[in-house]
């Protein structure tokens, strides 16, 4: 079964990103502009995003705090996910 899952890991992670990521507009223009940056590494993949999105609304977070921003890509899906009052 190990074997299975390492030979089709890749098919996998496509069809999962394909399948559950949501991104906004402008997060996926911002994401795929970084992408231009020679230092692009730096920035989370989208999947992390959806999941600091989520545990965001997971603990009705209202305040939030983020230290060392790249272009602000997580920043945003943190803002996002945060309330009208947060």
């Amino acid at each position: 079964m190990d074997k299975l899952l390492a030979d089709n890991s890749e098919e996998i992670y496509s069809y999962v990103l394909n399948n559950s990521l949501r991104e906004s507009e402008i997060l996926n223009k911002l994401r795929l502009e970084t992408q231009k940056d020679p230092a692009a590494i730096m920035q989370i993949p989208p999947e992390q995003g959806q999941l600091m999105s989520l545990l965001i609304k997971l603990i009705s977070a209202k305040r939030v705090i983020e230290i060392g921003v790249y272009t602000g890509y997580s920043a945003l899906c943190v803002a996002q996910a945060l309330p009208d009052d947060g």
